[in-house]
């Protein structure tokens, strides 16, 4: 299938690079997700020819910044993730309009559309006030826990998730755990909570666990578990992949 409606932006950046520091009062929360899975065989074909099709759009002026990533443990590894943030829906508008006038779809399409399976999109918001997430958030690798959500409301997941932030916001959070969470629109709904890693050695687990940080702020490992356990309301299945940040696969924006 061809992609040049559907790819008319391809637009990318990251959980972090600076992008979401803890001065974000102002800061616009959506950020705009491709995920693009090359044909069978053809990953090399298709970051070759990415590569030079985000060549071509710095050169033509774009004037947003991508970042892409691409899975290195987890399940389904044949894919690449492009985001870009930080905006408004408005902005969205101007950016399509933008597209269409510099030709970035038909540009793809003749660079890069050979090699492309299929792909999805989606619109992230960030919740910046719930989140740890400063300027030493630059990976390169990203941990994601994913949670796939069914149709209900689940206000006592939302009221958890809520608590169980604003107590690792006090005395959690430190250059060592930090957070971000970020939930999906378009596709099938999800909740997702991103950690920024310079290393797999940072990956190794905390000596105290978020659990039993949790159980102590709470006075006991009972109440710990029934915050968890409201917060696990709605949550069909969870996924956890760690992402690297590909920097030949991203772009810097006309303004930068």
């Amino acid at each position: 299938m061809k992609l040049r409606s559907a790819l008319l932006a391809l637009v990318a950046l990251v959980f972090s690079i600076g992008a979401f520091a803890e001065n974000h009062e102002e800061q616009p929360s959506l950020s705009d997700v491709w995920i693009v899975a090359p044909k069978t065989g053809m990953f090399n074909e298709f970051t070759a020819a990415m590569s030079e099709h985000m060549e071509w759009r710095a050169e033509v002026g774009d004037s947003r910044t991508w970042m892409a990533f691409v899975p290195v443990v987890g399940d389904n590894l044949n894919r690449v993730m492009f985001r870009s943030c930080c905006y408004e829906w408005a902005d969205q508008d101007g950016y399509v309009a933008e597209a269409i006038e510099k030709g970035f779809g038909a540009n793809f399409d003749e660079m890069v559309g050979d090699y492309v399976d299929h792909a999805h999109h989606h619109i992230d918001e960030t919740d910046f006030e719930n989140s740890h997430w400063t300027d030493d958030a630059t990976g390169p690798y990203f941990g994601a826990t994913t949670w796939y959500l069914d149709a209900g409301s689940h206000p006592e997941a939302y009221a958890a998730r809520m608590k169980l932030s604003q107590l690792a916001l006090d005395g959690w959070a430190s250059d060592d755990n930090q957070w971000i969470w970020v939930m999906n629109t378009g596709g099938s709904p999800t909740l997702a909570v991103v950690s920024s890693y310079s290393s797999y050695a940072e990956m190794a687990p905390p000596e105290e666990s978020f659990y039993e940080f949790i159980a102590e702020k709470l006075g006991s490992e009972e109440a710990a578990n029934e915050l968890f356990a409201d917060f696990s309301k709605g949550k069909v299945k969870s996924d956890y992949t760690i992402w690297r940040y590909v920097p030949e696969l991203s772009s810097v924006s006309e303004d930068e």
